[in-house]
């Protein structure tokens, strides 16, 4: 079965020069260049990174802890008694919470879907810029196109003027044909000039979307599209639902608020501590050879007649904050509600969704309904205005239907410049929003 293919208005077979810029190199400059995305880049290894650190939320705290205290007391005056103390300490701890509540457990989830949020929000805005390189893209070509348009009915126009020229001066028309035609002119050049305009705003917005300017002797490449019958809606809106970056985000948001909800709602319950500290004690800022015995002795096992002392605590703590279960509570009831906003705003966003892909749907299948008529326009009106030409050559025809038929060909050829560019548009808007590419990009066989 062939496959029939839509080939856009340059010659396919031209062979692309040096200085071509095709629209899939237009798509990788912006993709380099975007600011945007190298931001949310960035904010992704930051949620990655902060994700990959809540794994340290179920482990202890472990720590030591070094002190000395110098005392000096001087009892009376009278009794001429002082006493100098000094103590040296060594502490090591480890500290364990048992029960939160569970928050730590949600915490750690949060983390983590904050780095798949972050994931989706880049490559939600990696599509948008693919989509707006490809408008730009387009939007240059179909600039050009009817810049070529007009410059064509300008000097359609002109040749008129020159003929209108010679006959009104030899009395063979008119002076109101001249006028008629001077009119027409005037209008032509108008339009060449707003279109002169869109090519240079164009040119503009496609080199900021590649982030550098255009060679003057660059060229653009035109797609060639297949000419393909699309999948059932249901099928595309499947594929919609399944890839779409922006609704994925938006769910992951919905399970962040429900795990927030949770989170709050761990508050109610007591939390449980598990603790250890050991501690060794000393003098002279040595915390390991022990305090002097109480008689001075110095047959003690340690170097120095010292003996150490040493302190171990084991200890389990349970406490429960009365007052924070109606605060949690009530936290908790505002983020449900905040989770129940974020449902509501999923199912708004699948409806939009829905109603953007049949818009596309359609637009795809009118756009090319209307490139198949603005073709056959144009071979209508060049013959229309062939046969008028020589009918006004025999002075068969008046000046007026002479414009006119000039005037339905510049109208034709718009038209399937409009269609053209509709279509391409259509493809590329129909990939966005499904986020998946359509079976139309294959290089028609020579």
């Amino acid at each position: 079965m062939f496959k029939h293919l839509i080939v856009f208005a340059v010659a396919v077979l031209m062979p692309i020069s040096a200085f071509a810029l095709t629209i899939d190199e237009t798509v990788q400059l912006a993709l380099a260049s975007n600011n945007n995305l190298k931001s949310k880049e960035y904010t992704l290894k930051s949620k990655e990174l902060a994700s990959n650190n809540a794994i340290l939320i179920f482990f202890p705290s472990i720590g030591a802890q070094y002190d000395f205290s110098y005392t000096k007391r001087d009892m009376t005056t009278a009794l001429q008694r002082k006493t100098e103390n000094n103590v040296a300490s060594f502490s090591t701890y480890i500290n364990l919470n048992l029960f939160n509540g569970l928050s730590d457990m949600f915490n750690f989830q949060m983390a983590k879907l904050n780095s798949d949020m972050a994931a989706s929000d880049l490559d939600a805005a990696g599509y948008d810029t693919i989509l707006d390189a490809q408008n730009a893209y387009i939007n240059l070509l179909k600039a050009k196109s009817d810049l070529e348009v007009a410059e064509s009915n300008l000097k359609l126009l002109e040749m008129q003027k020159r003929d209108a020229q010679i006959s009104a001066d030899n009395g063979l028309i008119a002076r109101n044909d001249l006028l008629q035609t001077e009119a027409y002119l005037a209008s032509a050049q108008l339009q060449k000039i707003t279109a002169q305009s869109a090519v240079t705003q164009a040119v503009q917005k496609l080199e900021k979307v590649i982030n550098r300017k255009l060679d003057p002797n660059e060229e653009l490449v035109e797609p060639v599209l297949l000419d393909i019958t699309l999948e059932s809606e249901d099928v595309l809106k499947e594929k919609m639902f399944n890839n779409r970056s922006d609704l994925k985000y938006l769910e992951q948001s919905y399970e962040v608020a429900k795990k927030t909800e949770l989170s709050s709602l761990s508050g109610v319950y007591p939390k449980i501590d598990a603790s250890f500290t050991y501690t060794t004690y000393g003098h002279e800022g040595n915390p390991f050879i022990g305090a002097p015995s109480s008689d001075g002795s110095t047959n003690s096992y340690v170097s120095g007649g010292n003996t150490v002392d040493n302190n171990m605590v084991v200890g389990v703590t349970a406490s429960w904050n009365l007052l924070s279960v109606a605060s949690s509570s009530m936290q908790s009831i505002a983020d449900k509600r905040t989770r129940q906003a974020l449902a509501y705003s999923i199912a708004d966003t699948k409806q939009n969704m829905v109603l953007e892909l049949q818009t596309y749907i359609e637009m795809y299948y009118t756009s090319k309904a209307q490139l198949a008529q603005a073709l056959t326009g144009i071979k209508h009106a060049e013959e229309n205005y062939r046969v008028r030409k020589n009918l006004y050559d025999q002075s068969a025809a008046t000046m007026t239907e002479l414009l006119d038929a000039s005037s339905l060909l510049n109208e034709a050829k718009v038209a399937e410049s409009n269609a053209r560019y509709s279509v391409i548009s259509s493809v590329y808007q129909l990939e966005r929003t499904i986020q998946e590419k359509l079976p139309v990009h294959t290089t028609p066989a020579e």
